[in-house]
């Protein structure tokens, strides 16, 4: 099979730092090292990329404002819209939206911005850009694994908060209100509560979310079961849960926060991959019951359950799609793979950047083809009424004697003009 063709990226291809680490890079770090790698500020960039997406905000959409990071629908399609105009896939993964089916949106987000005084300076020390890491958008998290530092939210410099990337101008590592580097920041040291949990969250973040095949409630069940005898309410008192939100979980959709998975993944003793995974065959959690446990029924309910999608051979289909003789758009690609074209470009980045190449010469040959037809026919119209013995004709009197297709086509005065320009006097 032929080499697809992979076009040259619109924005330059900036590589992601930190990828399989509990290190890794936020997307709205990578978002300000883009901007600087071209020399523009982070609000240039965003409103020049929502005006190519012609995607309608408000006049004064700060992208300071937006937690880019965030698991929200905004973050992917930021993420969709950054992959295909670096031709980089899957920077959704430097979002929290992959876990968007397992983690509760309560309590996820921090009330202000972190950072490990430590890792910036450490970046700084090796010669490479400092960046902001995903784990610091994330509240529970409070300390700095590598470092065993808790993470601080003000400037030593000019002592404010909130200044490392809510401003127009951002360089990871600075502050946005004196300039100061936010790597000077005196520490303190960690404790091993907070430490603990550092690592059970870098240990999710670092590898793509597995979800457990059986579903949610199912999960649920066998964590209640085997925490607390099958009893929701044991559950709910002995863990420090409200018997309504464990209801919630189990009966009406409800997703724990990640807060609510962490007390859990302490308590039974499993770490918080394991326990997405549903890897819990063989789990034991270390507690005595007081009494033994009693089989529970099977549950009627279907839990959540994920699709799986065959990317190879997605991809496969999409280079096949390269061959056919009429060009298809990204767009017609997704609908014909029940694929949104958002992952088509996250998972499938090459060949969707090549069909959308393909697609956009096509179009253009196209629009030159159609301009050859209309010039054309103004030559025939002006040969008509020179060899009718009429001179000195204005682009009107051409243009009341084309068909009315030709009249509605946007700028034809000035295809007009261009003809009888370039014919001899």
């Amino acid at each position: 099979m032929s080499k697809v063709h992979n076009p040259r990226s619109t924005l330059h291809a900036l590589a992601p730092l930190g990828q399989g680490t509990p290190d890794v890079e936020s997307l709205t770090s990578y978002f300000c090292r883009l901007a600087f790698s071209h020399g523009m500020t982070a609000q240039k960039l965003a409103d020049w990329v929502l005006e190519r997406f012609d995607n309608a905000v408000c006049e004064k959409y700060g992208w300071h404002q937006r937690n880019l990071s965030s698991m929200s629908p905004e973050s992917e399609q930021w993420a969709a819209w950054l992959s295909e105009l670096t031709g980089v896939g899957a920077l959704d993964r430097h979002t929290l939206s992959p876990w968007r089916s397992v983690l509760g949106t309560p309590g996820l987000a921090p009330k202000s911005d972190r950072w490990c005084p430590c890792c910036l300076a450490e970046d700084k020390a090796n010669g490479t850009n400092p960046y902001l890491r995903l784990s610091w958008d994330i509240a529970p998290v409070n300390v700095c694994l590598h470092h065993k530092v808790k993470l601080t939210s003000t400037c030593p410099h000019c002592k404010r908060s909130n200044v490392r990337n809510r401003s127009t101008i951002v360089v990871p590592g600075y502050c946005t209100s004196c300039g100061g580097f936010l790597g000077d920041a005196e520490t303190e040291p960690a404790s091993p509560e907070d430490l603990w949990v550092a690592r059970q969250v870098g240990l999710m973040l670092q590898e793509p979310p597995k979800v457990a095949s059986t579903g949610l409630v199912p999960l649920l069940e066998t964590v209640i079961e085997r925490m607390a005898d099958g009893r929701p309410s044991t559950f709910a008192s002995r863990y420090g849960f409200s018997k309504s939100g464990i209801s919630h979980w189990l009966n009406k959709g409800g997703i724990p926060a990640l807060k609510a998975w962490l007390t859990i993944a302490g308590h039974g003793g499993i770490g918080l991959d394991k326990l997405f995974a549903g890897d819990i065959e063989g789990w034991e959690p270390p507690l005595v019951p007081m009494q033994l446990a009693i089989e529970l029924p099977e549950s009627p309910r279907a839990g959540i359950k994920s699709r799986e999608l065959d990317w190879e051979n997605i991809r496969a289909q999409l280079r096949a799609m390269l061959e056919e003789p009429e060009a298809v758009s990204v767009h017609q690609a997704s609908e014909r793979l029940g694929v949104d074209r958002k992952n088509l470009y996250l998972r499938a980045n090459t060949e969707a950047r090549a069909l959308a190449d393909r697609f956009l010469r096509h179009r253009a040959s196209q629009g030159d083809q159609s301009q050859a037809r209309l010039h054309a026919q103004i030559e025939q119209v002006l040969d008509e009424r020179l060899g009718a013995g009429y001179e000195g004709m204005s682009a009107r009197d051409i243009w009341n004697r084309l068909d009315p297709a030709a009249q509605a086509v946007s700028g034809i005065f000035r295809h007009i003009s261009a003809v009888m320009d370039r014919r001899p006097s």
